[in-house]
């Protein structure tokens, strides 16, 4: 019996609507594609006024979202590295448009575990790298930019909540949009616990 068989209502509907988005909306390590959209139109409820043009689909854009962790010095870390306690590291997550339009809205969340503490005045973000940049080039660029300030406000693009670091307006920030062929890109640095 599945999990979901329980679940009444409009509990099951919003449950479903949850995890439709977020398998439509997660973007993997590496490339994720959603799901192209068909919609019908009409103009003034006469479908008929469309002709053969009622039905319209959206193409997907391809994305990729990636999660990348540095040491203070900029050395890479690789996947199961162990690293002492009090050892600072500067967390890279950014989104490579590779469209020839810019993607409006982004919002991203990234919740803290507790064996890491953010460090205050850390949070940074830029979209200055062209689609396909390495993530030594990205985490370069925006490593040299100004802090932000850490309030989650709709003044700085990106702020932190509790342990959540968070950026876009959906998330209490300002809006982030991710030019035509760009890379945008959020660091903050946590120490290891």
């Amino acid at each position: 019996m599945s999990k979901l068989a329980g679940i009444r209502g409009g509990r099951w509907m919003f449950a479903c609507s949850l995890i439709i988005a977020c398998l439509s909306l997660v973007l993997w390590p590496g490339n994720g594609r959603a799901a192209d959209n068909q919609a019908i139109g009409s103009v003034g409820n006469v479908d008929g006024d469309l002709d053969d043009s009622n039905v319209f689909t959206i193409d997907a854009a391809l994305l990729s979202l990636v999660k990348a962790a540095f040491l203070a010095d900029g050395t890479p870390l690789t996947s199961g590295a162990t690293v002492p306690r009090g050892t600072l590291v500067k967390f890279l997550i950014y989104v490579d448009n590779t469209t020839t339009f810019a993607m409006n809205d982004l919002a991203v969340s990234d919740a803290l575990d507790a064996a890491f503490v953010y460090q205050a005045g850390t949070i940074k973000v830029d979209s200055s790298q062209n689609t396909g940049a390495t993530a030594a080039a990205i985490y370069a660029a925006v490593d040299a930019t100004a802090a932000l300030t850490d309030a989650v406000s709709g003044v700085d693009a990106a702020g932190i909540s509790g342990n959540v670091v968070s950026a876009g307006d959906d998330t209490g920030n300002a809006t982030v949009t991710v030019p035509a062929s760009r890379v945008w890109a959020l660091l903050f640095t946590v120490s290891v616990q």
